[in-house]
């Protein structure tokens, strides 16, 4: 039975994961900052009698982590499998974004991933065997206005991931990124929002706001993520990247779009305008009213401030 470590698994992605590995023939240490999270997920997993652990984990806190890698390798000897989606989120204009936050983000969203990996990573070189699975995002890869702090994290998750792909790949390690579109997941209701109806950057916040207005309620189950990982971890042909969820189809289309382009888009003074360019240029279509209850709507999406 492969062990496998996740981060960040109370809610969303990581919970849906954690129940989706266990019931797939792995034992799942399911890691989390409050472990009284993870009664629910541990009363299923009773229920259905699956190898499934919660255990405490703070990807902020590197005592915590290896502490947690520490009663795991105690109780189960190694780790084979790591997935890395513990994560903040944060949204602010670049001028104006508080420093904390800016470091926060940073460090939950890369330098946990960094030195977790970097703790595991030569047990599974010695043993030849091992997989590491990083999740970024949509934004890993596309940037947005008014999230400068979270594309930054997932761009260099995802760089850190590909040269890590290249140095492992001789020991039989392997290493998948999964980019997921917007996904149903508690990460909304915690972002930290800085909304400011004077501010002169207002057209690219409400334009940010928009977009996740527009998905969240058409978001992609975590469920569905989920199925992509144990994929990942589980194809005799694997990929290095994985991109899956609403919004995802615009990914193709930034790529082949002129850089200048991309930013005479985003200079555009009047949204219609705008928004008639992102539905032409990405095929993301923000003009169509939203759907789905005020209760999934995000902070930034309803103006809300931190």
């Amino acid at each position: 039975m492969e062990i496998c470590l996740i981060t960040g698994t109370s809610t969303g992605i990581g919970r849906a994961t954690a129940l989706h590995l266990a019931r797939n023939g792995y034992k799942v240490h399911a890691t989390m900052r409050n472990v009284a999270k993870g009664a629910d997920m541990l009363a299923v997993a009773a229920a259905e009698k699956l190898p499934l652990v919660v255990s405490q984990l703070d990807v902020l806190d590197a005592a915590s982590m290896a502490r947690a890698v520490e009663r795991i390798e105690a109780e189960d000897g190694h780790i084979d499998v790591l997935v890395n989606n513990a994560g903040l989120s944060s949204s602010s204009p670049f001028e104006t974004y508080p420093e904390d936050e800016h470091r926060d983000v940073m460090e939950a969203n890369y330098w946990g991933p960094v030195r977790l990996t970097q703790r595991l990573l030569p047990g599974m070189r010695r043993r030849r065997h091992g997989a590491i699975v990083n999740i970024t995002s949509l934004l890993g890869r596309l940037a947005f206005a008014n999230q400068a702090a979270y594309c930054a994290s997932k761009f260099a998750l995802e760089a850190m991931s590909e040269c890590l792909a290249l140095e492992v790949a001789p020991f039989g390690v392997r290493v998948a990124i999964i980019e997921p579109g917007v996904v149903a997941s508690a990460i909304f209701e915690n972002t930290k929002v800085h909304y400011d109806r004077e501010s002169p950057y207002r057209p690219a916040i409400r334009r940010n706001g928009r977009f996740y207005q527009t998905g969240v309620p058409v978001a992609t189950p975590p469920e569905a993520i989920a199925a992509v990982i144990l994929e990942a971890l589980a194809t005799d042909k694997p990929r290095l990247r994985y991109c899956h969820g609403w919004g995802v189809q615009a990914l193709e289309r930034r790529l082949a779009m002129p850089d200048a382009d991309y930013v005479a888009l985003n200079a555009l003074a009047d949204d219609d305008a705008y928004y008639a360019g992102l539905r032409e240029r990405l095929d993301i279509d923000l003009t169509r009213k939203p759907t789905g209850s005020a209760a999934v709507t995000p902070n930034f999406a309803a103006g809300k401030s931190s």
